[in-house]
């Protein structure tokens, strides 16, 4: 009895759905790694929004009480402009972290369905292998019993050539 001879697709069936499992695997650290800097940017925005309102107090009281002319109050302004600005700055910082996680988690949905579906083509041509394999044992066994079968030598049943048969009446035919 041969080889199966899919042997070689199966064996890349193999590899395929090892890739699959390396993907997943890739792509659930991606996936750590972008939820990592999610929050870590979801902690300096809710940081910075502490801290910001406590910074814009600190410079009204600084000037409270204090004669400006319009260009220290433009910088003024100014400087109370890139506050809020810093704020959505990180705010926006945080939106892309999460574009990015929803998108490493449909990365990993995909490599699981690819994984699934190479998983699936293995087993199908695993199951395709037993039958074969099946079919060849009994393939063999039959052989062995026809080789068996004609090592006995030709069967004899009742050949009247060589049989004496007597007769009712006693007497050999």
């Amino acid at each position: 009895m041969g080889g199966y001879p899919l042997d070689p697709m199966l064996r890349v069936r193999r590899l395929h759905e090892d890739a699959c499992k390396r993907k997943i695997r890739d792509c659930e650290e991606q996936l750590a790694l972008a939820k990592k800097a999610r929050d870590a940017s979801q902690q300096e925005l809710t940081r910075y929004q502490a801290w910001r309102p406590e910074e814009e107090d600190r410079r009204f009281a600084a000037i409270l009480g204090k004669a400006m002319d319009a260009d220290a109050l433009a910088t003024f302004r100014e400087g109370l402009a890139l506050l809020a600005e810093g704020e959505i700055t990180r705010q926006d910082d945080v939106d892309q972290k999460e574009s990015l996680v929803a998108k490493e988690e449909d990365n990993l949905a995909k490599a699981r369905q690819a994984s699934i579906l190479a998983r699936k083509a293995t087993l199908k041509l695993e199951e395709h292998r037993e039958i074969w394999q099946t079919e060849q044992r009994k393939e063999a066994e039959r052989l062995s019993d026809l080789e068996m079968e004609e090592s006995r030598g030709p069967a004899r049943e009742n050949d009247e050539s060589e049989c004496e048969v007597q007769d009712e009446d006693g007497s050999i035919s």
